[in-house]
């Protein structure tokens, strides 16, 4: 089936920056696809998955990224290769919000989106982690700091 998928154009996941663009039905669950608009001077808390590998696209402005001990830039049009089992992150050092296209393969892991984004404010740190181990996502929260001093960015 084809058809055309504007960044803007996917179903919002309330709670979230995402919205669904490709679902795992619409590839009979080879990969998903997922839009984010990355705030200016945000990030996302490091992390690994053990089951997915991942490309981010930047559609719209720059951003950083690290995989593993590697540190890189991101610019408009670039790709960033975050492979399974490896702890990555992304950041937004600039005062301009990021738009990043997330490419995930397997499928199945957009819906630790949806219940993610579904939890309510304040939400126990036990039902969190109930959820990002359900997934196959570990966070490295212990890495936050380092970022947030390197890059002036924060979660």
């Amino acid at each position: 089936m084809a058809r055309s998928v504007a960044w803007d154009s996917g179903e919002p996941i309330p709670g979230t920056s995402f919205r669904h663009l490709v679902r795992a039905a619409d590839t009979e669950g080879r990969f998903s696809t997922q839009s984010a608009v990355l705030r200016a001077g945000r990030l996302v808390v490091p992390h690994s998955h053990q089951y997915e590998d991942e490309f981010s696209f930047v559609f719209r402005g720059r951003i950083g990224g690290r995989v593993g001990d590697q540190d890189v830039v991101v610019e408009e049009g670039g790709f960033l290769f975050k492979p399974r089992g490896i702890v990555h992150a992304l950041w937004n050092p600039t005062d301009v919000d990021a738009i990043v296209i997330e490419f995930i393969c397997p499928a199945g892991f957009e819906g630790f989106f949806d219940e993610m984004g579904a939890l309510p404010a304040g939400a126990s740190p036990d039902r969190v982690r109930e959820i990002a181990t359900r997934y196959g996502q570990t966070p490295h929260p212990e890495l936050i700091a380092e970022l947030s001093e390197l890059y002036g960015v924060s979660p």
